[in-house]
């Protein structure tokens, strides 16, 4: 390749990664909520917080894969409460739930096949990140940043008149994750991705648990430095209990104040656009727990700065 191409073809990775339009200092940060139980949109303490967007995460191939018949009905019950409740959903692909078909990485072809038919079925959603956590260090398609960028490229193409989120990554700064058996972090992973991009991105997903617990701003910085436009957190919060992780599990009050720092993180960056918690109600026999409503039905802690926190600025 000339240097003469050389440049042109660093000149486009530039301008997909650092084209997007910033949002204006001081405008609103939009909260939403993850939870895949269509209960939360009628429970009046989901009421109470004005939420109007929240996320699901479903699998890839959820209309045309025969087994995925049981998500693709429960996917329509929590579509239709969220409708009902006025709330816009965000959609975020993924793997599917149940091995093997959990480790299974699509082709290009496969996934461009499978959500073209989702996109035919629910012409009405129009927010996206084309897969959660493609850099997810214990599935394979983490060694594959390229592939992960292409699955953006197919999405935006079959999509383009609606918001598609590059990223929706998950890796931390330092060396806590390993890819192939050597220590993986975000940057090195998240300049090949880039590199794959074809097309201009909406904006960027980020899964800033680690950092939220750690009271530090790492994976955001590197996110910043290498893009530009609006960030959405979509898939955030305090953790009291998680299975797979370096921090000992907490309790609600811990949390709370780790809602706290999250919510802070707005005030000081104003890329920041929308900052979706998981999760809404507690599974007490889960290995994952960040969620506001307890296992008994109660508030947490965490709920209640979540919602002092929406009333003070809407």
């Amino acid at each position: 390749m000339s240097r003469r191409m050389s440049r042109v073809v660093v000149s486009i990775v530039c301008a997909i990664a650092f084209g997007a339009a910033v949002p204006a200092a001081g405008a609103a940060v939009v909260i939403g909520i993850g939870d895949q139980n269509p209960a939360m949109f009628s429970d009046p303490r989901f009421a109470a917080l004005k939420i109007t967007t929240a996320r699901d995460v479903i699998p890839w191939d959820i209309v045309t894969r025969r087994a995925d018949r049981g998500d693709l009905a429960a996917f329509r019950g929590w579509l239709s409460a969220a409708q009902k409740a006025n709330v816009t959903p965000l959609v975020s692909f993924g793997a599917d739930y149940t091995n093997p078909a959990a480790n299974y990485v699509p082709s290009v072809g496969q996934y461009t096949t499978a959500v073209k038919a989702f996109l035919k079925d629910f012409p009405q959603i129009k927010d996206y990140t084309p897969w959660n956590e493609p850099d997810f260090s214990y599935r394979s398609l983490a060694r594959n940043p390229a592939l992960a960028a292409n699955y953006f490229n197919a999405l935006y193409a079959l999509c383009h008149h609606c918001t598609v989120l590059a990223g929706d990554v998950y890796l931390p700064a330092t060396g806590t994750a390993f890819i192939d058996h050597a220590v993986a972090t975000l940057a090195p992973w998240l300049r090949a991705y880039i590199k794959g991009l074809h097309h201009r991105p909406a904006g960027w997903a980020l899964h800033d648990y680690t950092e939220i617990r750690a009271r530090n701003t790492s994976q955001l910085h590197i996110l910043m430095s290498m893009t530009s436009g609006p960030i959405w957190l979509d898939e955030t919060g305090g953790v009291l209990r998680r299975g797979h992780w370096q921090y000992r599990n907490q309790n609600a009050s811990a949390a709370a104040n780790d809602e706290q720092y999250l919510l802070s993180l707005s005030n000081r960056f104003h890329r920041i656009a929308r900052i979706y918690h998981y999760q809404w109600g507690a599974n007490p026999s889960a290995g994952w727990d960040s969620a506001l409503i307890g296992p008994t039905g109660s508030p947490r802690p965490a709920y209640n700065v979540l919602l002092n926190w929406i009333k003070s600025h809407h």
